[in-house]
């Protein structure tokens, strides 16, 4: 029989996640601060899509940028959004204008003292489809002092710049 903890009580899972970034010679210099800035970078991107880790561990090794993040929850909540809008007794321009921007029609409006709302539900999403975006997004925003292009596509302004070549992902 497995005994439930608190969060899995809660109906909240949480899971440990690990990424690791592998590449060529690291210079020690740049070792330190990478710890922070990876951490920094994992933080801001969890903070986007509404999540938090308990803890964030990084490591950092000539050949190696690691970072684990413990507590993750097993997806993000589901959110609904309000987006206050004309009152009701606009003209019809600014009406329709406010369903555009909405997507909604009329009916699916919600009027609280003569000003019209538009409630919409989002859905939460699994925390691995969210890492799965986040990941690039941390590699593709790393602050190395200096970094280079390499690789067949190292001619575009577009390509990944990354301190020494980056061998391998693990995520």
């Amino acid at each position: 029989m497995r005994r439930l903890d608190g969060q899995e009580r809660l109906g909240r899972v949480m899971t440990d996640f690990l990424l690791e970034l592998r590449s060529e010679e690291i210079p020690a210099r740049m070792q330190a601060g990478a710890r922070e800035n990876l951490a920094k970078l994992f933080t801001a991107e969890l903070a986007k899509a509404g999540l938090s880790a308990g803890e964030i561990v990084t490591y950092a090794g000539p050949r190696r940028l690691a970072l684990i993040a413990r507590g993750l929850p097993a997806a993000t909540e589901a959110v609904s959004e309000e987006v206050k809008g004309p009152r009701a007794s606009a003209p019809p321009q600014a009406l329709e204008g406010f369903l555009r921007k909405t997507g909604l029609t009329r009916e699916q409006l919600t009027e609280r003292d003569g000003v019209l709302f538009a409630i919409t539900e989002k859905p939460g999403r699994a925390t691995a489809q969210v890492l799965a975006e986040a990941i690039p997004a941390i590699v593709r925003a790393f602050p190395w002092p200096k970094s280079m292009r390499w690789g067949t596509e190292s001619a575009s302004t577009e390509s990944m710049r990354w301190v020494r070549p980056l061998h391998a992902i693990v995520a």
